[in-house]
């Protein structure tokens, strides 16, 4: 029942739709230098290290920033947001891997494949564990 009640509490419902908007922009940006990248003819693999290093940086900046608003300057919020990205990344290579070299599926079909999955788990592991000494009444 504690669950349910944080939902309405002032202030988590705009950080969720700031979390899923900054989501939006940072899988855009992403996904635009990988096709970037692959038309630039990298290997699927190197154009997906290259965009997730772009996306990371633009995520953690606009989340930190516009959706936690944080106001911390501590080098564990940077590194436990590396760490959920690292996690993410190395998943994401797995799930494209596969989807190309095992199901035979398009690069760039299957890359969107991937980021409906890893989205989930990115939000799960910044929200409650990158910027977890956010607190809702902060707005």
């Amino acid at each position: 029942m504690m669950g349910f009640k944080i939902v309405f509490k002032k202030g988590f419902l705009l950080q969720a739709f700031r979390f899923g908007i900054v989501g939006i922009l940072n899988t855009i940006v992403g996904f635009v230098f990988y096709i970037l990248f692959i038309n630039l003819k990298f290997h699927y693999i190197i154009a997906l290290f290259f965009s997730h290093v772009i996306g990371v940086t633009n995520s953690f900046f606009w989340n930190k920033f516009w959706t936690f608003k944080s106001k911390q300057k501590s080098l564990k919020e940077l590194l436990r947001f590396i760490t959920v990205y690292t996690i993410t990344f190395l998943l994401n290579i797995v799930i494209l891997s596969f989807l190309v070299e095992k199901m035979s599926f398009d690069k760039k079909l299957s890359q969107l494949i991937s980021l409906s999955l890893i989205t989930i788990i990115s939000f799960c592991g910044h929200k409650y564990w990158s910027f977890k000494n956010y607190r809702i009444n902060d707005q």
